[in-house]
């Protein structure tokens, strides 16, 4: 499987199902624009125009006082309404707000309407004045006479956000999104508002997920993508068993076989029963080896100390010391730690410019932050130092196309040469056909998409994330989702530990309105997510989810299916 979440990246059905949860979608909108309309017209904000709090069906004046005739209570009132919105265009805050709470004792039994305006209007007034806390009490009250009452739940969420408590804004968000519909909301920026939101509490709770992970084996799929980017040569020794007299040390050949056979289960054990033996030949091949599978289960910290001990020993092969550093920058990568990544990889490099690993990780860091040029640099400095290495050929195609959707659509036609000349090149490497389905399905050409596929399953039957390719391709080619619902089932019996696969197994469920198993997959997929970026995706699909399924009960509105957000333009993510 190639790595840097490829399969997410070329689909745009996938995307648009995303922005079917929270209204608004579950994946980040890069370069999201934060842009509230304010159009209603009883906001005491709004200046230079008329009245800046303008009654529904009232004209805005000073009250009629007609002599020897009481007036009326409703008209005193919207009196001291106006008098507040007069000291809100002033600047009087306090005041603005002591003639606003006057209006509301005023106002007579069945102006819940009129009120609600009044305490939306306290609450802009103490945003005026930085009282976070009590633009929340007063929206919290206008919502409370009137529920659907837009301005005051944008008020509220963006003071929730500005509180940074991200739980409660994206509610609101959402509510906005699906009260208002897809178009408005969409023109208005409230879809791109609600996914930024949404990112932010994504990534806030991928920090406790990831700190409180029980390190664990992930599926085999994923154990043998991280392997096929390792040069396990630098593992390998010749030494006949029966010269070696070290438990720890024989222990270490047969942890190789066990690769070899991709015994993965008794690996681990394997290698901390080895390192227990003070094994004295291959120590620190046991300790880079247990520090990558420790990265693999996500136990970073005791990743780090094992490449810290083979960096710091002066005794260690120079090879090991670089799979040592690049895989130390594999780990701060996968903590969301990019500041300590970036200059592992380039010791790599700089330990051994000849060593092809360091080139292909550092590519791969620099196309998960879009650097697309740097990134080519290395994934071909790598397939020039070797050619025969399957994965910096796979991630330089897909860094290439990028460039071709983004920057040069020229480039396309370098990169259909290049896959044309993987598949010849590599023509037992199911990953090369899976990249070029993908590529084949993003560009629509969906029968020569589906043989690709079949040939990536057919070379590797047990990796099951191609069966998840086909079944997304069912959905964008057919929109058939029974039968990409059938693929995913039987994928996730295969290997129900691959996070990927229950991720689109939850994106179809939403489909389908089945919200408590699209939830339930989406759990059980944070459970098995290996880095802090992933984790962040996919709580924003969970959470976007909930937040859409609490706020259609709770408002009596209807969710956002794909039907409603066609004819939008591209979806697909920059």
């Amino acid at each position: 499987m190639l790595k840097g979440k490829l399969p997410v990246d070329l689909s745009d059905t996938r995307t648009k199902v995303a922005l079917g949860v929270a209204a608004a979608g579950t994946l980040a909108a890069a370069g999201a624009i934060y842009y509230i309309t304010r159009s209603s017209n009883d906001d005491a904000e709004t200046s230079g125009k008329e009245d800046a709090v303008v009654m529904e069906n009232v004209v805005v004046e000073e009250p009629v006082v007609v002599e020897n005739v009481k007036t009326s209570q409703k008209d005193q009132a919207e009196a001291k309404k106006k008098e507040g919105t007069d000291h809100f265009k002033k600047s009087n805050y306090t005041d603005a707000i002591a003639c606003y709470l006057d209006a509301i004792e005023l106002f007579p039994e069945g102006s819940d309407i009129e009120r609600s305006h009044c305490y939306q209007n306290i609450a802009a007034a103490s945003e005026k004045m930085n009282k976070l806390h009590d633009v929340v009490k007063y929206c919290t009250l206008a919502m409370g006479l009137n529920q659907k009452y837009i301005k005051a739940i944008l008020r509220r969420a963006t003071t929730y956000e500005k509180l940074k408590n991200y739980a409660a804004a994206i509610k609101d968000w959402t509510a906005v999104c699906l009260i208002e519909g897809p178009q408005r909301s969409m023109n208005s920026g409230y879809m791109a508002t609600s996914d930024r939101v949404l990112k932010l509490y994504g990534e806030e709770q991928a920090k406790i997920i990831m700190a409180n992970k029980e390190p664990r084996l992930p599926s085999h799929t994923l154990i043998s993508a991280t392997l096929d980017n390792v040069h396990m040569r630098d593992f390998h020794d010749s030494t006949d068993p029966e010269t070696l007299t070290n438990a720890g040390d024989k222990l270490y050949l047969e942890v190789l076989a066990d690769l070899e056979s991709k015994s993965y289960d008794v690996i681990v054990e394997k290698l901390d029963k080895a390192l227990e033996s003070k094994p004295e030949k291959f120590l620190n091949h046991l300790r880079c080896l247990r520090g990558i599978f420790a990265t693999i289960m996500v136990d970073y910290n005791k990743a780090i100390e094992y490449f810290d001990a083979v960096i710091g020993d002066r005794t260690s092969y120079l090879r090991l010391k670089v799979q040592a550093y690049v895989h130390r920058g594999e780990v701060f990568q996968g903590k969301g730690d990019k500041n300590r990544a970036l200059p592992d990889y380039s010791a790599a490099v700089g330990l051994d410019e000849d060593h092809p690993d360091p080139y292909l990780h550092r590519g791969q860091f620099y196309l998960s932050i879009e650097a697309l040029q740097p990134a080519l640099t290395d994934l071909k400095k790598c397939i020039e130092l070797d050619d025969e290495f399957p994965a910096p050929w796979t991630q330089m195609v897909y860094g290439q196309y990028q460039m071709a959707r983004t920057v040069s659509p020229s480039l396309l036609n370098e990169v259909f040469a290049n896959l044309d000349k993987m598949v010849v090149k590599f023509p037992n490497v199911a990953d090369v056909f899976a990249l070029y389905g993908q590529i084949l399905q993003d560009q629509r050409e969906f029968v020569k998409a589906e043989e690709k596929f079949i040939k990536a399953q057919e070379l590797a039957p047990h990796n099951v994330t191609y069966k998840a390719h086909q079944a997304t391709l069912k959905m964008m080619a057919e929109n058939n989702f029974d039968s990409a619902l059938v693929l995913l089932n039987e994928a996730i019996e295969e290997d129900p530990k691959c996070d990927f696969v229950l991720e689109n197994l939850g994106m179809i469920y939403i489909q389908k309105q089945q919200y408590k198993e699209a939830l339930g997959c989406f759990e059980k997929a944070l459970e098995l997510v290996k880095t802090e970026a992933e984790a962040a995706h996919v709580s924003a699909l969970y959470i976007g989810l909930k937040c859409q399924w609490e706020v259609c009960e709770e408002y009596g509105v209807k969710p956002v299916s794909l039907s409603d957000l066609q004819g939008f333009g591209d979806m697909s993510p920059s």
